[in-house]
């Protein structure tokens, strides 16, 4: 004959499911928000890295800013260097070759190191279309209708870009500087980006001072 204490009873049973319950509820919440905290981190350490990409590459680009003349894919002389946001084109725009609002050659193209055939200067853009900041780059400083044209997205999400230029002691909204003109260049360019979600990001970057 069987003790009447053996086993469990009923009770006893759905207690314990209930706490087996509680406990695993528990420990899927703790696993979803591990995981949510683990995939904020890596968009935050990616967005961080995106910036100091942006930064370093257009510092090294303006810094090695050269005031050398260029013709655009008609023939056309374009100034020395270009920039200031253009007309229609504020709050971005998907065209695929949008009007950049920075336009320069710069000198130190790391593919004259590499091939005998390279320019060691880059004719270099800078245009904001679509809510994404894009360095477009060409194969020669002189285009053509033909001419290899690099574009690479560094930020993406912008909701508006300003840009302006610092010559002496002076702020202008545009600039188009000519050739052979003293100061075709401005000695630093500011940019603000507002980003959305995230705030504003303002970069600060002297021009030619590396050419």
């Amino acid at each position: 004959m069987m003790p009447r204490d053996a086993g469990f009873s009923l009770v006893e049973t759905m207690v314990a499911m209930l706490i087996f319950a509680f406990v695993s509820a528990s420990g899927v919440a703790l696993l979803v928000s591990f995981n949510s905290g683990e995939r904020a981190m890596a968009a935050a350490d990616s967005f961080i890295a995106d910036i100091q990409t942006t930064k370093s590459l257009m510092r090294a680009d303006l810094e090695h800013a050269l005031p050398r003349t260029m013709r655009d894919s008609h023939g056309g002389m374009l100034p020395v260097f270009a920039g200031g946001m253009p007309v229609g084109r504020l709050v971005g725009s998907a065209d695929d070759l949008a009007e950049p609002f920075l336009r320069f050659i710069r000198g130190g193209h790391l593919a004259a190191l590499v091939s005998d055939t390279a320019p060691a200067i880059q004719r270099v853009e800078y245009v904001f279309a679509g809510g994404d900041l894009i360095r477009r780059s060409y194969a020669r400083p002189d285009v053509t209708p033909d001419t290899p044209v690099a574009q690479q997205i560094l930020l993406s999400g912008l909701d508006k870009i300003r840009v302006r230029f610092r010559t002496g002691d002076i702020w202008v909204q545009d600039w188009q500087g000519k050739a052979g003109e003293r100061g075709s260049m401005p000695a630093l360019v500011e940019i603000e980006c507002d980003i959305a979600g995230r705030g504003r990001f303002r970069m600060l970057l002297p021009v030619g001072v590396g050419a």
